[in-house]
């Protein structure tokens, strides 16, 4: 053994012989046997472990966690992870509940590690699930949008899935209109545009008479448009297209609201069975002329690009309105 205190070309300090007082010397017969049956013995046992003793270490480990977390969040999620093992077994309901949403907290605040901050929330809100409803569906939350930042969309669905489908949310109506946006982006990205649709509009609706959130809500409405065309719901996007464009318009915001126009001039042109839906020559050159306007008072870049791309895109409607076999709704 080495003393940390004896030079470097020490030898290793030697124990004292000491003879066990009222017993035989160590290295007589009768000590070795001793020794043995000792060792040997399954009735003995080295210092078993005290009932609860984990359960306490895990408290001083949680709280020495909680004194570094403003500070320190990585020392503070060491500590808690050292107290869910050393705990382990020993700790349950609230106390463990607790102690990993904590975890999730000290995870979350380091950067990069969203999907880290899933993982724990999840955990978190399993052991939540029987004890507090809330907290567990806010903890799924927290995991759901932890996977949608991190970009794996399939397993944001399922967290999301579990709070937002089977019942109420205590969140504010903005908060929530967040969560619902993030959920229906992810629903987008596995496919299931039906459900993104009804997301985006609940998460629209929740915000529609809020002054300082229009432009958000415009933008939800137009979302909504776009899923609903995606899954085939046609006519009702072509009404988000229109209301979408009409709240830009009020905001004064020509680039998106000349995209919301021309997406809906499309869909007016090809209608079912080959069929015009609407007038959508009135639509497009509605917005010809707002440009043509704006770029005649201001012509900065981003006002010239969007009327060289609705002209061209008038171009293509007039080619394909007036093409062999097709309706010749359009006036001539």
């Amino acid at each position: 053994m080495n003393d940390a205190f004896a030079n470097e070309n020490d030898s290793p300090r030697e124990e004292p012989h000491l003879a066990p007082v009222g017993g035989p010397e160590a290295d007589s017969p009768a000590a070795s046997r001793g020794t043995v049956l000792a060792a040997d013995s399954p009735s003995v046992e080295a210092h078993p472990p005290t009932p609860g003793s984990g359960a306490r270490a895990a408290r001083r480990l949680a709280g020495i966690a909680a004194a570094r977390l403003a500070d320190a969040p990585a020392v503070a999620e060491e500590q808690l992870r050292r107290a869910l093992v050393v705990g382990a077994g020993e700790l349950a309901g609230r106390e463990l509940a607790a102690m990993r949403t904590q975890l999730v907290t000290a995870v979350a605040a380091q950067r990069g590690r969203d999907r880290d901050v899933a993982r724990a929330a999840a955990s978190a809100a399993t052991c939540w699930e029987p004890i507090s409803r809330a907290d567990s569906v806010h903890l799924w939350l927290v995991a759901g949008r932890a996977w949608h930042r991190a970009g794996r969309h399939g397993e944001a669905v399922v967290a999301f899935d579990r709070p937002l489908l089977s019942g109420p949310v205590g969140y504010p109506p903005a908060e929530l209109a967040l969560v619902r946006a993030d959920f229906a982006e992810s629903l987008n990205h596995v496919g299931r545009y039906r459900q993104a649709a009804w997301q985006f509009a609940e998460a629209a609706r929740l915000i529609a008479a809020v002054p300082t959130l229009r432009r958000r809500h415009a933008d939800l409405v137009w979302s909504c448009a776009v899923a609903r065309e995606c899954c085939g719901q046609e006519s009702e996007a072509l009404g988000g297209y229109l209301r979408a464009a009409g709240l830009w318009g009020e905001q004064d915001k020509i680039v998106p609201r000349a995209r919301c126009l021309r997406a809906a001039a499309w869909l007016q042109l090809r209608g079912p069975q080959g069929r015009v839906r609407g007038p959508w020559w009135v639509t497009i050159t509605v917005l010809l002329t707002e440009l043509d306007r704006r770029v005649a008072a201001e012509p900065v870049a981003h006002l010239v690009e969007e009327l060289a791309r609705t002209r061209a895109q008038f171009a293509q409607m007039c080619a394909q309105a007036s093409g062999p076999g097709k309706r010749r709704d359009a006036p001539q």
